[in-house]
C-alpha cells in the first residue's frame, strides 16, 4: 500500500524511552518526490509473495538461537458452494517472481538518493505509531491515519534526554553482563556477543585479528530479546550495518534511519536472511561448494556481510573477490528478486447477496431460525427450538503468507461457532463441521464458519479479531548507547515482530415477532377449537442476508386451542397470510385467505371465522283440532332469514308424504347469511278448514343434522272463530302489542254494536284469536273485526267484516303494518394503510350522537355506538341510525383504537340528509393510518471498473457512495457505504469490467438521490439505471478532478409497488502515480437504551 507523507512538524508527544524507527515492508521510499501527488510514474505491479519454508536452526549448545516461526499455510481450493465466479482459484504451486535487475555493484548508491541536507526528522509509520499521543481532535485523527498505514509522518527528532517513566532501562556492566529491567511489550535488550566464522579457509595472511581462524569471513553475533504482544519473549539476530566502523561517523541516528529503512534490499535481507521471518534456510544455497550451508554460522555471516555491503558498501574484513567467490553476491541477487509478503492481509468475508463482501467494519445482521433445520444438525441442542445465525463467512489471507485470525469468546458467553478448515472440508462435511471449544479459536486462510447465537440475543456483538502472524518492523539500534561502549554493533538492525494486526466486525441479532390467530363463529361469536391453519409467506421474507421463505412457501401450521387461538411465534417481520387446511368438527372449511403483517417485537392478531356445518329438515303433521285426524290438502312454505336484506325470504315449499301423512322440507343448511334462522308457515288451509299456523326455529348445533317435527291444528269451518296474525310489512316479523276488537251486528239497531270484545293473544301460536262465533236472530251471523291499536312504532288501520253463515267465508287473516315514517342514516368507513392502501382490520370506531338540548355530542347509542367490520366487504359500518329532531341528523365518528402497529387519530362529523325515494342516507368515509414502522426497501449500487486497470501495488480500489433523501413521511435520511476491490472478491463481465455491488438495506420508502464521492486515481465515467424507478441526472463532462456528483447521479423512487432500486456506476482509471490511494474503515458504535 502506497502512502502519503506529511513533511511537517507533528504537535504530538512522543512517549518512548529510545528512538525506534520503522517502515512498512511494502513501502519503498527510495524515490519519494517533494510532491508525490503531482508526480506521474509508471504503474508498479505488486509481486506475488514467495512460499518460502522456515527451517529450524541447528541446535548448537553454545549459541542462542532465534525463535522459529510457524510455517506458512498452503492455499486451499476455492469455495465451490453457490459458486458465483467471485472466488480466487489460486493453486498450491509456488509462483516464481520476476527477477529484479541489478544496476551495478554498489547497491547502496542505487537504492538510496543522496541526502543533501540534514532532514531533522524521525520516521513514524503504523508500526511505531503507538508511541505517539495527542490532545486535540486533529492530533487524534493524524495518529489514527498513521496507525492505519495511510500516512508516513516525518516529525521532530526525539530529544536524547527524554525518557518515559517505567520504560526499559538497559545498563552495561561489561561486554558479557548486559542486564534488562522492567521488560514490557515493544521494549528490548541486547544479549551477550560472540564471534562467528564462515567455513571459508584462507591463508595465514588472512588470519582475522591473529585468532588463528585464517579467514576474514567472520563477524560478531549479537541477538536482541523483546516481548511480543502475547507476553512471549522473542529473540532476533542483530546485524551491524557498518561492519568495519566503530561509530556513526558523526551522522545522527535519525538521518541514518531514513537512509537505511527506505532501502528495500535491506528490508528483504532482514526478512529473508538468517533469523528473519522468511528465512530462506537451507532451501536456497548460494555458497561455494566447500561451505556447509546447513550451519547457521555460515548463513549468519552471509546475511551480516550482505547487509553491510548493501547499506555502506562495506564488506567487513573480506575482499570483493572473497565476497564474490563465496556467493554473498549471489545471495543478494536472489533476495532482490523476492517480495516481502504482507503479514497484515488476513481478512474475513461474509456471503452477501450472492457475493462475498469484506466484513471488516460491517455490522452483519443475523438470520432468525424458528427451529433447527435438517441441514444444520450441528446447531446445539440448547438452540434447537430457535436461534440466530450469520450467513457463511470465510477467512482469507491476501498475501498467502499463512495468516489467519484468532476469535475469542468469554467463558460465560452462549454463542457458538461452527467451522471448516478449507473449501474442500466444507464441501465434503457441510453437516459435520468442527465446533469451537474453549475461549479461543484460530482460523487460517481458507477456513469457513458460521456464528450461531441464542434466539433471544438482542445486543450487537463486536468481534475484534487478531491476526495470527505478527507484522514485521525493521528496527535500528544505537549499539553504543545500549552496550555502553563503542565498536559493538554500534549501528545495527533487526526485525521486530510486534503487535498483531487486528480488525473488527459486528453481528446484530435480527428482530422477530408473532402472529396470533383467533377463530370465531361469525354470527354467535363462539370461539372455535380444533381448526387447522397454515401460515404462508405473502412475499419473499428475509432475515439478515438470507431469504428465509419464498413467496407462498408454508412457514408453519397450527390448530386452534380451547380459546380459539393459534400463536405463530418467532416470525421474521414481513407479510404473511393464513389459510384453513382443515375445519373444526361441526364447521365448514373456510377457503378464504387472510393477510397478516408481522412487526418485530410485537404480536399481531388476525381474526378468522368459520360457519357452522349444520343441516336440517322440518316436517309438519296436520290434524283436525277436534278429532285429531290427519289432514291433507294444506300448503306449507319454508322461509330463511337474510342478514343482508334483514327479512325472511322464501326458501322452498314443503311436499306431502301420503304414506307418512307429513309435510316435509327436505335438507336445508346453515349459512352465514341466514344465521341458522328459519320459519315455516301454513300458506293454505285444507278445504273446509280454517287456520293460520306459523313456527320459527333455529339451526344451532355444529356438526349435527337437526330434525324438526311440528304439529299444526285446523278447525272445521263449522266451528267458526277468527284468527289474526300481525306482521311487519317489510320483514315479515311477527308483531306484538296490537289490539283487535270484535264487534257483533244488531239487526234491531241495523248497525254493529258499539261495545266490542278484544281478541285474545295466543303466545304459543302467535295469533290473535276469538272465541267460537255463533249465529243469533239478532246478529244474523255477522261480525266485524277492527285493529283498534297498532304495535308501537307502526302505523296502519285494518278492519274486516265476516258472515259465518257463508261456509266459504274467510276467518283467518294476516294483517301487515308499516313502520312509522322514519329516516335513518348508515355510516360506512374504509380503513387503509396510508402508503400501501391495504385494508386494515382491528381498528375501533365509535359513533357519537348530537344532543340538541345540551349542544354537544354524546356516547349514548348503546349497542349501536361501535362500527362493525365486515370481512367480505372491508367496510366498518353502523347499524341504521335513527334521525330525530333531538339529534338533528348529526353524528361524529371517532377512532378509539388504532390497528396494531399503526398510529393515527381520526374524527369526522357526519350530517345526514333526508332524501327523496329513500328512507336511508348512506355516507362513505375513508380513514388512513400511518404504520409505526414505514415500509422498507433496498437500493443496490453496482460498481464497474476495468479489471486491466487494477494495480494491486496501488492498494485496493475503494469507492464510496451516498444516498440522501426523504421518506414518504417527509423525514430526511442519509446513508453511506462503499465497495473495495480485493483479489478474488469481484466478478468480471464479458467486457472485462470487474464488478462489485453494495446494497443499502432497510431504507424507508421515499425518494433518494444516489451519488459517488470523489476518489483518487479514478473518475466517474457513467451512471446507468438498472430498474425503472431510477432516473439518471447528468451534468458536467466526465473528467478526473471533477466531483462525480456534478458529472452524474441517480434518483431512486422507492414505492410500495417498487421497493427495490438499482443503478450502476462505471469508473475509468486516470492516474498511475505510486503515492496516492484511498481506503475506508467502518466503525460500529454500540448504542444502549434504558
Amino acid at each position: 500500500m502506497k502512502r502519503r507523507m506529511i513533511g511537517a512538524w507533528m504537535a504530538l508527544m512522543i512517549t518512548a524511552s529510545s528512538l525506534v524507527v520503522s517502515a512498512s515492508p511494502a513501502a519503498d521510499m527510495s524515490s519519494v518526490s517533494a510532491d508525490p501527488q503531482q508526480e506521474q510514474t509508471e504503474p508498479e505491479e505488486e509481486e506475488e509473495a514467495p512460499d518460502i519454508p522456515v527451517t529450524d536452526q541447528p541446535g548448537e549448545a553454545e549459541m542462542p538461537v532465534p525463535t522459529a516461526l510457524p510455517e506458512p499455510e498452503t492455499v486451499e481450493e476455492a469455495f465451490e458452494e453457490g459458486k458465483d465466479n467471485t472466488e480466487n482459484t489460486d493453486s498450491d504451486e509456488l509462483i516464481e517472481p520476476e527477477a529484479v535487475s541489478k544496476e551495478g555493484e554498489n547497491i547502496a548508491l542505487t537504492e538510496i538518493p543522496e541526502q543533501t541536507e540534514d532532514p531533522g526528522f524521525t520516521v513514524f509509520t503504523e508500526e511505531n505509531a503507538e508511541i505517539l499521543t495527542g490532545e486535540s481532535e486533529e492530533d487524534q485523527e493524524l495518529i489514527q491515519d498513521i496507525e492505519n498505514g495511510e500516512i508516513i509522518a516525518l516529525s521532530a527528532a526525539l530529544p536524547g534526554e527524554f525518557r518515559e517513566a517505567g520504560s526499559a532501562e538497559v545498563i552495561s556492566e561489561g561486554e558479557d553482563a548486559i542486564v534488562a529491567t522492567a521488560l514490557s511489550p515493544s521494549q528490548y535488550y541486547l544479549d551477550s556477543w560472540t564471534r562467528v566464522y564462515c567455513d571459508e579457509i584462507w591463508t595465514a595472511a588472512n588470519d582475522f585479528l591473529g585468532s588463528g581462524n585464517k579467514t576474514r569471513m567472520g563477524c560478531t553475533y549479537r541477538s536482541v530479546h523483546y516481548i511480543d504482544d502475547t507476553g512471549e519473549e522473542k529473540v532476533s539476530p542483530l546485524y551491524c550495518l557498518k561492519a568495519t566502523q566503530d561509530g556513526l561517523d558523526s551522522m545522527t541516528l535519525k538521518n541514518e534511519a531514513v537512509k537505511a529503512l527506505t532501502n528495500s534490499v535491506i528490508q528483504k535481507l532482514l526478512y529473508f536472511g538468517y533469523g528473519g521471518p522468511g528465512d530462506l534456510g537451507t532451501g536456497y544455497d548460494p555458497s561455494c561448494s566447500h561451505i556447509d550451508w546447513s550451519k547457521w554460522q555460515n548463513r549468519y555471516v552471509f546475511t551480516h556481510i550482505a547487509l553491510s555491503k548493501v547499506y555502506f558498501n562495506d564488506c567487513g574484513y573480506a575482499t570483493a573477490a572473497e565476497v564474490e567467490h563465496t556467493g554473498i553476491n549471489r545471495l543478494i541477487d536472489k533476495i532482490q528478486t523476492l517480495t516481502i509478503p504482507a503479514r497484515n492481509k488476513a481478512a474475513v468475508y461474509v456471503s452477501e447477496d450472492g457475493s462475498w463482501a469484506a466484513a471488516s467494519g460491517k455490522t452483519i445482521p443475523l438470520s432468525v431460525f424458528r427451529s433447527r433445520p435438517a441441514g444444520f444438525p450441528f446447531v446445539p441442542d440448547s438452540m434447537k427450538d430457535g436461534f440466530q445465525m450469520s450467513t457463511l463467512m470465510k477467512v482469507t489471507d491476501g498475501a498467502k503468507a499463512g495468516n489467519g485470525i484468532t476469535i475469542t469468546r468469554g467463558a460465560t458467553e452462549k454463542w457458538q461457532l461452527a467451522y471448516w478448515t478449507s473449501a474442500a472440508d466444507y464441501n465434503s462435511q457441510k453437516t459435520n463441521p468442527k465446533m469451537m471449544s474453549g475461549t479461543s479459536l484460530s482460523l487460517k486462510d481458507g477456513a469457513y464458519f458460521f456464528l450461531i447465537f441464542p434466539l433471544n440475543a438482542s445486543a450487537t456483538k463486536k468481534f475484534s479479531c487478531k491476526m495470527l502472524l505478527q507484522p514485521v518492523s525493521y528496527i535500528l539500534v544505537d549499539g553504543s548507547a545500549q552496550a555502553g561502549k563503542d565498536g559493538v554493533q554500534d549501528f545495527g538492525a533487526y526485525v521486530y515482530q510486534g503487535t498483531r494486526g487486528s480488525f473488527s466486525f459486528s453481528v446484530k441479532p435480527s428482530v422477530y415477532g408473532n402472529a396470533k390467530l383467533v377463530k370465531k363463529e361469525p354470527n354467535t361469536g363462539k370461539l372455535i377449537q380444533g381448526a387447522q391453519y397454515g401460515l404462508f409467506a405473502a412475499e419473499a421474507l428475509t432475515s439478515g442476508y438470507r431469504t428465509m421463505y419464498s413467496k407462498d412457501q408454508k412457514v408453519s401450521t397450527g390448530t386452534t386451542n380451547a380459546s380459539g387461538e393459534i400463536l405463530f411465534s418467532k416470525l421474521v417481520p414481513g407479510k404473511y397470510y393464513v389459510k384453513e387446511t382443515k375445519a373444526a368438527a361441526g364447521y365448514k372449511l373456510n377457503t378464504a385467505i387472510k393477510n397478516v403483517t408481522v412487526t418485530g417485537g410485537k404480536t399481531t392478531t388476525v381474526s378468522v371465522t368459520d360457519i357452522m356445518d349444520i343441516s336440517g329438515t322440518v316436517s309438519i303433521r296436520k290434524k283436525d283440532g277436534n278429532t285429531g285426524d290427519p289432514l291433507a290438502g294444506a300448503e306449507f312454505t319454508l322461509y330463511q332469514w337474510s342478514k343482508k336484506s334483514k327479512a325472511y325470504v322464501t326458501l322452498k315449499k314443503l311436499t306431502y308424504d301420503g304414506q307418512k301423512r307429513t309435510y316435509n322440507s327436505g335438507k336445508f343448511n346453515y349459512t352465514e347469511d341466514n344465521q341458522g334462522k328459519f320459519r315455516v308457515r301454513e300458506t293454505k288451509s285444507p278445504p273446509n278448514y280454517t287456520g293460520n299456523w306459523q313456527k320459527n326455529f333455529t339451526l344451532d348445533k355444529p356438526g349435527e343434522k337437526q330434525e324438526f317435527l311440528f304439529e299444526a291444528v285446523n278447525y272445521q269451518t263449522e266451528k267458526r272463530r277468527i284468527e289474526v296474525r300481525k306482521i311487519d310489512a317489510k320483514t315479515g316479523e311477527i308483531l306484538k302489542g296490537a289490539e283487535f276488537t270484535l264487534y257483533e251486528y244488531s239487526a234491531a239497531k241495523k248497525a254493529y254494536k258499539e261495545k266490542g270484545t278484544l281478541l285474545d293473544y295466543d303466545s304459543s301460536s302467535e295469533l290473535y284469536v276469538s272465541g267460537e262465533l255463533l249465529k243469533t236472530s239478532d246478529n244474523e251471523g255477522k261480525y266485524k273485526i277492527v285493529e283498534t291499536k297498532t304495535p308501537p312504532g307502526y302505523t296502519g288501520s285494518w278492519e274486516e267484516m265476516v258472515d259465518i253463515t257463508d261456509k266459504d267465508a274467510r276467518l283467518s287473516f294476516e294483517v301487515v303494518n308499516e313502520k312509522e315514517k322514519e329516516y335513518t342514516g348508515v355510516i360506512r368507513l374504509r380503513k387503509t394503510d396510508i402508503y400501501t392502501g391495504e385494508v386494515l382490520e382491528d381498528a375501533e370506531f365509535t359513533v357519537l350522537q348530537w344532543n340538541r338540548g345540551k349542544q354537544t355530542y354524546q356516547n349514548d347509542l348503546g349497542g349501536q355506538s361501535i362500527l362493525k367490520f365486515d370481512v367480505e366487504t372491508g367496510w366498518y359500518s353502523t347499524e341504521e341510525l335513527l334521525l330525530t329532531d333531538a339529534n338533528q341528523g348529526r353524528f361524529k365518528v371517532v377512532e378509539t383504537k388504532n390497528p396494531e402497529n399503526y398510529t393515527g387519530k381520526y374524527e369526522k362529523e357526519v350530517i345526514f340528509q333526508k332524501k327523496e325515494n329513500t328512507d336511508t342516507d348512506t355516507v362513505d368515509l375513508k380513514a388512513e393510518n400511518t404504520p409505526v414502522t414505514l415500509p422498507l426497501g433496498n437500493i443496490t449500487i453496482i460498481k464497474k471498473i476495468k479489471e486491466e486497470d487494477i494495480t494491486w501495488a496501488h492498494g485496493n480500489p475503494t469507492f464510496s457512495f451516498v444516498a440522501e433523501g426523504t421518506d414518504l413521511s417527509g423525514n430526511p435520511h442519509r446513508y453511506e457505504d462503499y465497495v473495495t476491490f480485493t483479489r478474488g472478491s469481484y466478478e468480471t463481465d464479458k467486457n472485462g469490467y470487474a464488478t462489485l455491488s453494495v446494497t443499502l438495506r432497510n431504507i424507508p420508502l421515499g425518494q433518494y438521490t444516489v451519488w459517488e464521492k470523489p476518489v483518487l486515481r479514478y473518475y466517474l465515467k457513467d451512471v446507468r439505471a438498472n430498474t425503472e424507478n431510477v432516473r439518471i441526472i447528468k451534468g458536467a463532462a466526465p473528467a478526473y478532478g471533477t466531483d462525480p456528483r456534478k458529472i452524474a447521479s441517480g434518483t431512486a423512487a422507492l414505492t410500495t409497488e417498487n421497493k427495490t432500486a438499482s443503478l450502476t456506476f462505471v469508473n475509468e482509471k486516470s492516474r498511475y502515480d505510486r503515492y496516492s490511494h484511498n481506503d475506508s474503515i467502518k466503525n460500529t458504535i454500540p448504542v444502549s437504551f434504558s
